[in-house]
């Protein structure tokens, strides 16, 4: 990677990507994502073991238990993500995240890491004050993974077809059930069907997991027993999930809900999750990934994500969730210039 001007990281064109991928094939490369690895996160990771031929992929803690059910259904061995830091690499790429505070336990060593950092990320855009970091973020991708496929056609890499379902599985799961899906998103899952020889129903019943009936009845009950709140002309559902924070989040927003936000806990943490319904975000300006953020500060944990979906988990008793429901909620009707609830 050539040497960078100033001190600060530099932004990239897809050309710039494209060449310090090329650059580094050969080399030894670390790749890694953020603190609990989402589908989106594992699966752009390691489709980057097609191309790179002396690359590894570590995770800073632990990945989700979707993410580690995809790679077991693929064949993936455990030891293709590993906890281990490679301080010799050349290179570290990050995909699905720009910033190190998102990356726990890896924080410290990659700000303290002596070789080159290359993000590769489709996120609000974030400053790193650090000097060799080169930065490809776009929002315009719905997923890492559809950046990371649109490279590995551009390198001329050989994707296998375990590599695409892969790759599907990332762009789907960052997709919001297709409702932040663009025109690129449609052409790649196609172009990814076509190469696995499936449709796409096929591919879902192979490859989405369906939670058994008692996870189901859960999630079912945590939103029979949701408070649902209408703030002007906002439906606002929310809390407390017995099973999965994410799943009930997800199911408010698909039985009409214009903002979903639940919570769980189990012996050591309190997780959030937030949805919010496309394209809310771009008609009212929210982030939801901005603002998760902000609440895992008071969380003292880690949080972040996507404008229509994140999340932020920190330390059992580190906050009561109510006062954390009522913060979320404020945030969302201040960004939506709500100011008084009408029912």
């Amino acid at each position: 990677m050539k040497k960078r001007n100033n001190d600060v990281m530099e932004k990239l064109s897809f050309d710039a990507l494209e060449f310090i991928a090329k650059e580094n094939k050969d080399k030894r490369v670390l790749i890694t994502f953020h603190s609990v690895g989402d589908t989106d996160a594992v699966s752009s990771a390691v489709s980057l073991l097609d191309y790179f031929t002396n690359a590894s992929v570590a995770t800073p803690d632990f990945i989700t238990t979707n993410a580690g059910r995809i790679l077991k259904k693929l064949g993936f061995e455990p030891e293709t993500i590993t906890n281990k830091f490679d301080e010799s690499a050349d290179l570290v790429i990050m995909t699905d995240v720009n910033n190190f505070e998102d990356c726990g336990p890896f924080k410290y060593r990659l700000e303290g890491f002596k070789g080159d950092i290359l993000i590769i990320d489709h996120h609000m855009q974030k400053e790193i004050g650090r000097e060799r970091v080169s930065i490809f973020n776009d929002e315009n991708y719905n997923s890492a993974c559809s950046i990371v496929y649109e490279l590995l056609v551009a390198l001329g890499a050989r994707i296998s077809e375990t590599t695409s379902k892969i790759i599907l599985s990332g762009i789907i799961s960052d997709s919001a059930d297709l409702k932040n899906a663009g025109s690129k998103t449609f052409m790649q899952i196609g172009e990814l069907l076509g190469a696995v020889g499936m449709d796409y129903p096929t591919f879902l019943d192979q490859m989405v997991h369906v939670a058994d009936v008692q996870g189901r009845a859960k999630t079912l009950n945590d939103i029979i027993g949701a408070r649902v709140d209408l703030y002007g002309d906002m439906l606002i559902m929310h809390g407390r999930a017995h099973s999965h924070a994410n799943i009930a989040a997800d199911y408010a927003i698909k039985i009409g809900a214009d903002v979903g936000f639940f919570y769980a806990e189990n012996d050591r943490e309190l997780s959030f999750s937030a949805r919010l319904r496309p394209p809310l975000d771009n008609k009212l300006g929210i982030h939801l990934g901005v603002i998760m953020k902000s609440i895992a500060a008071r969380l003292n944990g880690n949080g972040g994500g996507h404008p229509c979906a994140a999340g932020a988990y920190g330390p059992l008793g580190s906050a009561k969730p109510q006062e954390i429901e009522g913060m979320f909620i404020s945030e969302i009707l201040k960004r939506a210039g709500i100011e008084n609830a009408t029912g």
